[in-house]
Protein backbone atom coordinates (compact mmCIF):
# COMPACT_ATOMS: atom_id res chain seq x y z
CA UNK A 1 0.00 0.00 0.00
CA UNK A 2 1.41 3.37 -0.96
CA UNK A 3 0.15 6.80 0.17
CA UNK A 4 -0.02 9.23 -2.01
CA UNK A 5 -3.98 21.58 -11.84
CA UNK A 6 -2.46 23.83 -13.08
CA UNK A 7 -3.79 26.61 -15.29
CA UNK A 8 -2.50 27.81 -18.62
CA UNK A 9 -2.85 31.14 -20.34
CA UNK A 10 -2.45 32.19 -23.97
CA UNK A 11 -0.04 35.09 -24.40
CA UNK A 12 -0.72 37.61 -27.19
CA UNK A 13 1.71 36.81 -30.06
CA UNK A 14 4.07 39.72 -30.90
CA UNK A 15 2.84 41.88 -33.75
CA UNK A 16 -0.72 40.54 -33.61
CA UNK A 17 -3.72 42.78 -32.99
CA UNK A 18 -6.77 41.70 -31.03
CA UNK A 19 -8.74 41.35 -34.22
CA UNK A 20 -6.32 38.86 -35.75
CA UNK A 21 -7.40 35.22 -35.66
CA UNK A 22 -5.53 33.13 -33.11
CA UNK A 23 -3.17 30.49 -34.45
CA UNK A 24 -4.37 26.90 -34.35
CA UNK A 25 -2.96 25.29 -31.15
CA UNK A 26 -0.36 22.63 -31.72
CA UNK A 27 -1.27 19.17 -30.53
CA UNK A 28 0.81 17.76 -27.66
CA UNK A 29 4.33 16.83 -28.72
CA UNK A 30 4.34 13.94 -26.23
CA UNK A 31 2.66 10.57 -26.66
CA UNK A 32 2.56 7.95 -23.91
CA UNK A 33 1.98 4.26 -24.54
CA UNK A 34 -0.11 3.13 -21.61
CA UNK A 35 0.15 -0.36 -20.04
CA UNK A 36 -1.88 -3.26 -21.38
CA UNK A 37 -3.34 -4.47 -18.08
CA UNK A 38 -6.06 -2.91 -15.95
CA UNK A 39 -4.10 -2.58 -12.71
CA UNK A 40 -1.04 -1.18 -14.45
CA UNK A 41 -3.16 1.31 -16.37
CA UNK A 42 -4.56 2.65 -13.11
CA UNK A 43 -1.08 2.88 -11.59
CA UNK A 44 -0.10 4.99 -14.64
CA UNK A 45 -2.78 7.62 -13.93
CA UNK A 46 -0.59 9.63 -11.49
CA UNK A 47 2.02 10.06 -14.24
CA UNK A 48 -0.67 11.42 -16.59
CA UNK A 49 -1.87 13.82 -13.91
CA UNK A 50 1.64 15.15 -13.33
CA UNK A 51 2.68 15.53 -16.96
CA UNK A 52 -0.45 17.33 -18.10
CA UNK A 53 -0.94 17.61 -21.86
CA UNK A 54 -0.06 14.38 -23.61
CA UNK A 55 -1.74 12.06 -26.04
CA UNK A 56 -2.02 8.43 -24.99
CA UNK A 57 -2.04 5.20 -26.95
CA UNK A 58 -3.75 2.26 -25.27
CA UNK A 59 -5.40 -1.05 -26.10
CA UNK A 60 -8.97 -0.46 -27.20
CA UNK A 61 -10.62 -2.47 -24.41
CA UNK A 62 -9.23 -0.02 -21.82
CA UNK A 63 -10.33 3.19 -23.55
CA UNK A 64 -13.73 3.42 -21.76
CA UNK A 65 -11.92 3.87 -18.45
CA UNK A 66 -9.96 6.84 -19.77
CA UNK A 67 -13.25 8.70 -20.22
CA UNK A 68 -13.47 8.56 -16.43
CA UNK A 69 -9.92 9.90 -15.95
CA UNK A 70 -8.52 13.45 -16.27
CA UNK A 71 -6.76 12.74 -19.56
CA UNK A 72 -6.06 16.05 -21.31
CA UNK A 73 -4.84 14.82 -24.67
CA UNK A 74 -6.26 12.55 -27.32
CA UNK A 75 -6.77 8.83 -26.77
CA UNK A 76 -5.41 6.68 -29.61
CA UNK A 77 -7.08 3.25 -29.46
CA UNK A 78 -4.83 0.35 -30.39
CA UNK A 79 -5.80 -3.12 -31.58
CA UNK A 80 -3.63 -6.21 -31.42
CA UNK A 81 -2.28 -7.98 -34.48
CA UNK A 82 -0.69 -6.88 -37.73
CA UNK A 83 -3.60 -4.68 -38.78
CA UNK A 84 -3.64 -2.99 -35.38
CA UNK A 85 0.08 -2.35 -35.66
CA UNK A 86 -0.33 -0.69 -39.06
CA UNK A 87 -3.18 1.50 -37.86
CA UNK A 88 -1.21 2.38 -34.73
CA UNK A 89 1.73 3.46 -36.89
CA UNK A 90 -0.54 5.68 -38.98
CA UNK A 91 -1.99 7.34 -35.89
CA UNK A 92 1.49 8.07 -34.53
CA UNK A 93 2.73 9.46 -37.84
CA UNK A 94 -0.29 11.72 -38.07
CA UNK A 95 0.55 13.12 -34.64
CA UNK A 96 4.16 13.92 -35.60
CA UNK A 97 5.29 13.40 -32.03
CA UNK A 98 8.63 14.71 -30.91
CA UNK A 99 8.73 12.56 -27.75
CA UNK A 100 7.28 9.26 -26.69
CA UNK A 101 7.33 7.34 -23.42
CA UNK A 102 6.67 3.61 -23.28
CA UNK A 103 5.05 2.30 -20.10
CA UNK A 104 4.96 -1.14 -21.67
CA UNK A 105 8.07 -3.36 -21.46
CA UNK A 106 7.82 -5.13 -24.83
CA UNK A 107 9.96 -4.86 -27.94
CA UNK A 108 6.77 -4.68 -30.01
CA UNK A 109 5.64 -1.43 -28.44
CA UNK A 110 9.10 0.09 -29.01
CA UNK A 111 9.00 -1.03 -32.65
CA UNK A 112 5.58 0.60 -33.01
CA UNK A 113 6.90 3.96 -31.77
CA UNK A 114 9.95 3.72 -34.00
CA UNK A 115 7.86 2.86 -37.06
CA UNK A 116 5.44 5.65 -36.13
CA UNK A 117 8.17 8.26 -36.39
CA UNK A 118 8.27 9.23 -32.71
CA UNK A 119 11.62 11.00 -32.60
CA UNK A 120 12.76 10.57 -28.99
CA UNK A 121 11.67 7.30 -27.40
CA UNK A 122 12.07 6.65 -23.66
CA UNK A 123 11.34 3.38 -21.88
CA UNK A 124 12.74 0.62 -19.75
CA UNK A 125 15.61 -1.42 -21.18
CA UNK A 126 13.61 -4.65 -21.28
CA UNK A 127 12.88 -7.35 -23.85
CA UNK A 128 16.13 -6.60 -25.73
CA UNK A 129 14.71 -3.39 -27.19
CA UNK A 130 17.52 -1.01 -26.23
CA UNK A 131 18.46 -0.23 -29.82
CA UNK A 132 14.91 0.94 -30.52
CA UNK A 133 15.04 3.49 -27.70
CA UNK A 134 16.84 6.80 -27.68
CA UNK A 135 16.66 6.86 -23.86
CA UNK A 136 16.80 3.38 -22.39
CA UNK A 137 16.29 3.35 -18.61
CA UNK A 138 18.06 0.40 -16.92
CA UNK A 139 15.57 -1.95 -15.35
CA UNK A 140 17.62 -1.88 -12.14
CA UNK A 141 16.78 1.83 -11.82
CA UNK A 142 13.10 0.96 -11.60
CA UNK A 143 13.23 -2.34 -9.73
CA UNK A 144 12.77 -1.06 -6.17
CA UNK A 145 10.12 1.56 -6.98
CA UNK A 146 6.41 1.26 -6.58
CA UNK A 147 5.07 0.91 -10.10
CA UNK A 148 3.19 4.20 -9.92
CA UNK A 149 6.47 5.91 -9.05
CA UNK A 150 8.29 4.05 -11.82
CA UNK A 151 5.76 5.29 -14.36
CA UNK A 152 6.14 8.83 -13.06
CA UNK A 153 9.91 8.53 -13.38
CA UNK A 154 9.68 7.23 -16.94
CA UNK A 155 7.36 10.07 -17.98
CA UNK A 156 8.93 12.99 -16.09
CA UNK A 157 12.43 11.87 -15.09
CA UNK A 158 11.58 12.37 -11.42
CA UNK A 159 9.92 10.49 -8.57
CA UNK A 160 7.26 12.64 -6.89
CA UNK A 161 7.55 13.35 -3.18
CA UNK A 162 3.94 12.31 -2.85
CA UNK A 163 2.40 10.21 -5.58
CA UNK A 164 -1.05 11.42 -6.64
CA UNK A 165 -3.77 8.93 -5.81
CA UNK A 166 -5.30 7.50 -9.02
CA UNK A 167 -8.86 8.73 -9.49
CA UNK A 168 -11.62 7.53 -11.78
CA UNK A 169 -15.18 8.88 -11.74
CA UNK A 170 -17.80 6.61 -13.33
CA UNK A 171 -20.04 8.52 -15.71
CA UNK A 172 -23.83 8.48 -15.63
CA UNK A 173 -24.08 5.83 -18.35
CA UNK A 174 -21.90 3.47 -16.31
CA UNK A 175 -23.87 4.16 -13.14
CA UNK A 176 -27.16 3.53 -14.92
CA UNK A 177 -25.85 0.28 -16.40
CA UNK A 178 -24.93 -0.90 -12.91
CA UNK A 179 -28.30 0.18 -11.51
CA UNK A 180 -30.13 -1.86 -14.13
CA UNK A 181 -28.12 -4.93 -13.16
CA UNK A 182 -28.13 -4.57 -9.38
CA UNK A 183 -31.71 -3.37 -8.99
CA UNK A 184 -32.70 -2.48 -5.45
CA UNK A 185 -30.17 -4.53 -3.48
CA UNK A 186 -30.27 -3.52 0.20
CA UNK A 187 -27.46 -1.17 1.20
CA UNK A 188 -24.69 -1.12 2.13
CA UNK A 189 -23.05 -3.16 -0.60
CA UNK A 190 -19.96 -5.21 0.20
CA UNK A 191 -17.99 -6.31 -2.86
CA UNK A 192 -15.87 -9.42 -3.35
CA UNK A 193 -13.57 -10.08 -6.30
CA UNK A 194 -12.30 -13.69 -6.03
CA UNK A 195 -10.49 -13.92 -9.37
CA UNK A 196 -7.05 -13.06 -10.70
CA UNK A 197 -5.19 -13.70 -13.94
CA UNK A 198 -2.36 -15.39 -12.00
CA UNK A 199 -3.19 -18.66 -10.20
CA UNK A 200 -0.57 -17.93 -7.53
CA UNK A 201 -2.56 -14.87 -6.47
CA UNK A 202 -5.92 -16.60 -5.99
CA UNK A 203 -7.35 -17.42 -2.58
CA UNK A 204 -9.51 -20.56 -2.49
CA UNK A 205 -13.11 -19.89 -3.65
CA UNK A 206 -14.42 -21.93 -0.70
CA UNK A 207 -12.77 -19.49 1.70
CA UNK A 208 -14.14 -16.49 -0.16
CA UNK A 209 -17.54 -18.19 0.08
CA UNK A 210 -17.15 -18.48 3.85
CA UNK A 211 -16.37 -14.76 4.07
CA UNK A 212 -19.34 -13.93 1.82
CA UNK A 213 -21.67 -16.07 3.92
CA UNK A 214 -20.56 -14.42 7.16
CA UNK A 215 -20.85 -10.90 5.74
CA UNK A 216 -24.28 -11.64 4.27
CA UNK A 217 -25.59 -12.32 7.79
CA UNK A 218 -25.47 -8.60 8.53
CA UNK A 219 -27.76 -5.90 7.07
CA UNK A 220 -26.80 -5.13 3.50
CA UNK A 221 -25.81 -7.14 0.46
CA UNK A 222 -22.71 -8.95 -0.73
CA UNK A 223 -21.91 -8.64 -4.45
CA UNK A 224 -19.44 -11.00 -6.13
CA UNK A 225 -17.70 -9.53 -9.18
CA UNK A 226 -15.75 -11.32 -11.90
CA UNK A 227 -15.11 -11.61 -15.61
CA UNK A 228 -16.84 -13.97 -18.05
CA UNK A 229 -14.10 -16.57 -17.62
CA UNK A 230 -14.63 -16.51 -13.84
CA UNK A 231 -18.32 -17.39 -13.76
CA UNK A 232 -17.73 -20.74 -12.09
CA UNK A 233 -15.71 -19.07 -9.33
CA UNK A 234 -18.22 -16.26 -8.73
CA UNK A 235 -21.12 -18.73 -8.64
CA UNK A 236 -19.34 -20.82 -6.00
CA UNK A 237 -18.51 -17.78 -3.88
CA UNK A 238 -21.98 -16.23 -4.18
CA UNK A 239 -23.90 -19.40 -3.37
CA UNK A 240 -27.37 -18.61 -2.06
CA UNK A 241 -26.25 -15.67 0.08
CA UNK A 242 -24.74 -13.14 -2.34
CA UNK A 243 -25.55 -11.43 -5.63
CA UNK A 244 -23.52 -12.94 -8.46
CA UNK A 245 -22.41 -10.25 -10.94
CA UNK A 246 -19.74 -12.46 -12.51
CA UNK A 247 -19.44 -11.91 -16.26
CA UNK A 248 -22.36 -9.46 -16.29
CA UNK A 249 -20.54 -6.11 -16.32
CA UNK A 250 -18.35 -4.33 -18.81
CA UNK A 251 -15.47 -2.24 -17.42
CA UNK A 252 -17.48 0.98 -16.91
CA UNK A 253 -20.31 -0.86 -15.13
CA UNK A 254 -17.74 -2.74 -13.03
CA UNK A 255 -16.22 0.59 -12.02
CA UNK A 256 -19.66 1.91 -11.07
CA UNK A 257 -20.46 -1.24 -9.11
CA UNK A 258 -17.21 -1.09 -7.17
CA UNK A 259 -17.79 2.62 -6.50
CA UNK A 260 -21.16 1.76 -4.98
CA UNK A 261 -19.64 -0.57 -2.39
CA UNK A 262 -18.71 0.37 1.16
CA UNK A 263 -15.78 -2.07 0.96
CA UNK A 264 -14.24 -4.42 -1.61
CA UNK A 265 -12.39 -7.61 -0.66
CA UNK A 266 -10.13 -8.81 -3.47
CA UNK A 267 -7.19 -10.87 -4.53
CA UNK A 268 -4.15 -9.08 -5.95
CA UNK A 269 -5.80 -8.11 -9.24
CA UNK A 270 -6.71 -5.34 -11.64
CA UNK A 271 -10.18 -4.82 -10.11
CA UNK A 272 -8.47 -4.26 -6.74
CA UNK A 273 -6.82 -1.17 -8.26
CA UNK A 274 -10.07 -0.22 -9.98
CA UNK A 275 -11.91 -0.28 -6.64
CA UNK A 276 -9.21 1.90 -5.08
CA UNK A 277 -9.33 4.36 -8.00
CA UNK A 278 -13.10 4.90 -7.66
CA UNK A 279 -12.58 5.69 -3.96
CA UNK A 280 -13.68 2.46 -2.29
CA UNK A 281 -11.70 1.08 0.67
CA UNK A 282 -10.25 -2.38 0.08
CA UNK A 283 -9.04 -5.45 1.89
CA UNK A 284 -6.62 -7.31 -0.38
CA UNK A 285 -5.08 -10.78 -0.10
CA UNK A 286 -1.42 -11.18 -1.04
CA UNK A 287 0.80 -14.16 -1.70
CA UNK A 288 3.21 -14.15 -4.61
CA UNK A 289 2.80 -10.44 -5.36
CA UNK A 290 4.79 -7.64 -3.79
CA UNK A 291 2.52 -4.86 -2.44
CA UNK A 292 5.53 -2.56 -2.07
CA UNK A 293 5.66 -2.55 -5.88
CA UNK A 294 2.08 -3.16 -7.00
CA UNK A 295 -0.10 -2.46 -3.96
CA UNK A 296 -3.03 -0.04 -4.23
CA UNK A 297 -2.12 3.64 -3.90
CA UNK A 298 -3.87 5.49 -1.09
CA UNK A 299 -4.50 5.31 2.62
CA UNK A 300 -7.71 3.29 3.01
CA UNK A 301 -6.44 -0.13 2.05
CA UNK A 302 -5.77 -3.12 4.29
CA UNK A 303 -3.35 -5.88 3.30
CA UNK A 304 -3.61 -9.51 4.43
CA UNK A 305 -0.44 -11.52 3.84
CA UNK A 306 2.00 -13.92 5.50
CA UNK A 307 5.38 -12.39 4.76
CA UNK A 308 7.04 -14.73 7.29
CA UNK A 309 7.37 -17.28 4.51
CA UNK A 310 10.91 -17.13 3.07
CA UNK A 311 9.57 -17.44 -0.48
CA UNK A 312 7.30 -14.38 -0.21
CA UNK A 313 7.14 -12.46 -2.47
CA UNK A 314 8.22 -14.67 -5.36
CA UNK A 315 6.20 -12.60 -7.93
CA UNK A 316 5.63 -15.74 -9.99
CA UNK A 317 2.30 -16.37 -11.69
CA UNK A 318 2.45 -20.10 -10.99
CA UNK A 319 3.54 -21.48 -7.63
CA UNK A 320 6.53 -23.82 -8.23
CA UNK A 321 6.50 -25.36 -4.75
CA UNK A 322 5.44 -28.91 -3.87
CA UNK A 323 5.87 -31.33 -1.00
CA UNK A 324 5.82 -30.28 2.64
CA UNK A 325 5.53 -26.59 3.40
CA UNK A 326 7.24 -24.44 5.98
CA UNK A 327 4.10 -24.29 8.14
CA UNK A 328 1.56 -26.50 6.38
CA UNK A 329 1.61 -30.06 5.11
CA UNK A 330 1.23 -28.84 1.51
CA UNK A 331 3.76 -26.34 0.16
CA UNK A 332 1.79 -25.46 -2.99
CA UNK A 333 0.49 -21.88 -2.67
CA UNK A 334 1.22 -22.01 1.04
CA UNK A 335 1.28 -18.20 1.12
CA UNK A 336 -2.40 -18.09 0.20
CA UNK A 337 -3.40 -21.18 2.17
CA UNK A 338 -2.12 -19.57 5.37
CA UNK A 339 -4.65 -16.73 5.09
CA UNK A 340 -7.63 -17.56 7.30
CA UNK A 341 -11.13 -16.15 6.80
CA UNK A 342 -11.03 -14.70 10.31
CA UNK A 343 -8.10 -12.46 9.27
CA UNK A 344 -10.06 -11.12 6.33
CA UNK A 345 -13.20 -10.56 8.41
CA UNK A 346 -11.26 -8.71 11.10
CA UNK A 347 -9.83 -6.32 8.48
CA UNK A 348 -13.30 -5.86 6.98
CA UNK A 349 -14.68 -4.97 10.42
CA UNK A 350 -12.41 -1.93 10.49
CA UNK A 351 -14.49 -0.51 7.66
CA UNK A 352 -17.84 -1.19 9.30
CA UNK A 353 -18.36 -4.60 7.65
CA UNK A 354 -19.00 -6.44 10.93
CA UNK A 355 -20.36 -9.98 10.36
CA UNK A 356 -23.05 -11.29 12.66
CA UNK A 357 -21.88 -14.29 14.66
CA UNK A 358 -23.61 -17.56 13.71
Amino acid sequence: MRDGGRGTGDAQPPGKSRGTASPIPRPPSLVIRLPNHLGDLIMALPALEIVGDADVQVLRYLTPLLRMAPVRGRVLPLDRGARGFREGVRALRAGRYERGVLLTPSIGSAALFAAGGVRARRGSATDRRGLLLSDAVPRERLASMHRADAYCFLVTGNVPERTPVPRLVPDEAAVESWRRLAGDLPRPLLGIFPGSNAPSRRWAPARFAEVARMLARRAGSVVVFGGPQERAITAEVAGDWAFDAGGRTDLPALAAGLAGCRLVISNDSGPLHLAAAVGTPTVSLWGAGNPAVTGPVGARHELVRHAELPCVPCVKNECPRSGTGFFLSDAHQECMQLIHPSEVLSRAARHGAEPVAP
